[in-house]
């Protein structure tokens, strides 16, 4: 007879099918990451404490949904200069208000997938006050 039996079918089906080159899989991350929803408040008790600093600051807040932590709050100083100097004395005029930098660990999510890239990104955290580079009449 001329018609192939269904075993012969199947097999060839099976060849060919088999033969298909199909992509890898997408590697999985090789970790896992908790986070601990107790948080400790080493400034408690300080309160507002920027803005009775001599150098104050508000808070700027940045948000990235694809990022760990998601909103990242930063220190902008108010001014340039110290509060509260005593403008008599010739000492105290050179004093600038500047931020004070902390490197904080980020994640973020790698696009279209599960896992995440570790960065760290420079964040202000305060300001304080420190002596001017140069001070006036004093070139």
């Amino acid at each position: 007879t001329d018609s192939l039996s269904p075993q012969v079918c199947c097999s060839a089906l099976w060849v060919v099918s088999s033969s298909v080159v199909k992509a890898p899989p997408r590697p999985g991350c090789d970790s896992t990451l908790a986070f601990s929803s107790d948080v400790l408040s080493l400034s408690e008790g300080g309160g507002d404490i920027h803005s009775r600093s001599v150098s104050p600051w508000r808070w700027r807040s940045s948000t990235v949904k694809t990022r760990i932590p998601s909103t990242l709050w930063e220190a902008e100083c108010s001014s340039s200069f110290c509060s509260g100097a005593d403008t008599r004395r010739t000492d105290v005029l050179g004093l600038n208000s500047v931020p004070v930098y902390q490197n904080l660990l980020v994640l973020t999510r790698q696009e279209g997938g599960d896992c995440f890239n570790a960065s760290y990104r420079s964040v202000a955290v305060g300001c304080t006050c420190v002596w001017a580079k140069s001070t006036p009449g004093q070139d």
